[in-house]
């Protein structure tokens, strides 16, 4: 870095060069820096729509001479049920690609291809949401709920593809191993558990509804689950050496025996 002009004077600025290698590597992170964020806000952008889409399938009543308003939305309970289920599912995985994007810095052209897939999961939501309302209580309910665990299922997987892609690049920044470990297990088991609701919902609907509302759990805090997750691995591994320690003396004490005698 090469600093030109006269500091003495008042008159004079300092103009500062920088080398090629250094204006070459400011322009490459900048460069990433704005991919990351113009994925961010397309993809924030079709979770927006998406959630806006859900309500659309809640109709307004017509005023009749036979049942009251609160009678007339009462009727309409599937629709609420299924918008609540959707509007979760979508909200849950926004907060978790939110939390993804915050420690990826980097990206590429197949990193959007994958994000893309997501989206495109994402998209779909509103119609399987639809297809959930219209046919609870009737005999297409088994396959509507089972078709709903499908696209949860591959939201799942989704996700877990687009935080191993990154990691297998290099595109994750994180406080440290340990905590990047951890964020990978808790991420691979979120498409194990999604694809686990789906195959449970062939058996038993009321079992995969649980299933639901415990990765809903699970995964609404991705950041408190990583750190806490993280303290307690550091807190056993800290008990594990404290008690190797301790024991060190007890095997040491025969040998100093010997010595002595």
């Amino acid at each position: 870095m090469l600093k030109i002009g006269n500091e003495g004077h008042g008159d004079h600025q300092n103009i500062i060069l920088k080398p090629p290698q250094m204006m070459e590597t400011n322009e490459k992170k900048t460069y990433a820096a704005k991919e990351t964020l113009r994925l961010e806000a397309f993809s924030d952008g079709v979770f927006a729509i998406a959630i806006t889409l859900l309500i659309l399938e809640i109709h307004v009543p017509e005023a009749t001479a036979d049942e009251t308003l609160l009678e007339a939305i009462a009727h309409e309970w599937a629709s609420f049920i299924a918008f609540l289920i959707g509007f979760f599912t979508l909200l849950v995985c926004w907060i978790n690609h939110h939390y993804m994007f915050s420690v990826i810095h980097k990206s590429n052209s197949r990193l959007l291809l994958v994000n893309g897939f997501k989206l495109l999961v994402v998209s779909v939501t509103p119609f399987a949401t639809a297809l959930l309302a219209k046919n609870i209580q009737t005999t297409w309910q088994p396959s509507a709920v089972s078709l709903y665990c499908f696209n949860f299922a591959l939201m799942g997987s989704a996700m877990t593809s687009i935080w191993l892609y990154a990691k297998r690049k290099g595109f994750i920044q994180m406080k440290s191993e340990k905590q990047l470990n951890v964020a990978t297990r808790y991420y691979v088991f979120a498409s194990i558990l999604s694809t686990s609701i789906w195959l449970v919902s062939y058996i038993n609907v009321a079992c995969s509804l649980v299933l639901f509302c415990l990765m809903f759990v699970i995964y609404v805090f991705p950041e408190k689950m990583v750190t806490w997750q993280t303290a307690r691995n550091n807190g056993k591994e800290l008990s594990v050496e404290t008690n190797a320690d301790e024991r060190l003396p007890a095997h040491n004490e025969p040998m100093h025996k010997t010595v002595q005698s």
